[in-house]
């Protein structure tokens, strides 16, 4: 189960860390401009917590098949301050022997006053009312392909220590195909801060 939690992080981290601008002419985002470097360090700091989920993660039975509904909650502490609750459910089976994997991921974060710099600023960031990930994977086992698919949706709002104040809207639809290469497909659909989110550079990929 340890691994398959870690894989799953692993495909969702280059969604969670993704760079928008989230400005105030646009729908979705309200208040002052927040530049891209600024929203990279906040979903950052949320991505460093997400990465606590698959730690705190049960470890599950040895023999086939495995069958399992998990569930843990979690407080991440932010570096500067404040903290992420985290509240992740993992269900689906894995065949023991060949591997095959059907699962299902969701974890939502929770932000409470975390306090968030980018290096030059001080964020402080709230849920409104938070952000949730659901994640499908299903993989053959037999080869290092797989198919997942999933929303990000939910928002945050924040303060920063220059007197900007504003918030952000996400509703995305992604999809990931890994081949037998190990080569990986992102498919991205939906808005964050009210961008495209086919206009989104993505890290971690």
């Amino acid at each position: 189960m340890r691994k398959v939690s870690t894989s799953l992080i692993g495909l969702t981290t280059a969604l969670t860390l993704t760079v928008v601008a989230c400005g105030d002419d646009v729908t979705g985002s309200s208040g002052d401009e927040l530049t891209p470097t600024e929203v990279n360090a906040i979903f950052a700091a949320l991505s460093s917590a997400f990465a606590d989920v698959g730690a705190a993660a049960p470890a599950g039975p040895a023999q086939a098949p495995i069958d399992f509904d998990e569930s843990v909650t979690l407080t991440a502490q932010c570096d500067l301050g404040g903290n992420i609750v985290l509240s992740g459910s993992l269900s689906g089976s894995i065949d023991d022997v060949t591997f095959a994997s059907d699962i299902n991921f969701t974890v939502i974060f929770d932000p409470n006053a975390c306090k968030v710099s980018d290096g030059t600023n001080t964020f402080t960031v709230e849920g409104d009312p938070d952000i949730t990930l659901v994640l499908n994977i299903v993989t053959t086992g037999t080869t290092p392909a797989f198919t997942a698919s999933g929303t990000e949706t939910g928002g945050f709002t924040y303060t920063s220590s220059d007197g900007r104040s504003g918030g952000c809207k996400i509703d995305v639809t992604y999809s990931i195909v890994g081949n037998d290469a190990g080569v990986e497909t992102i498919e991205i659909s939906g808005t964050v801060c009210g961008q495209d989110a086919n206009d989104f550079e993505t890290l971690g990929d």
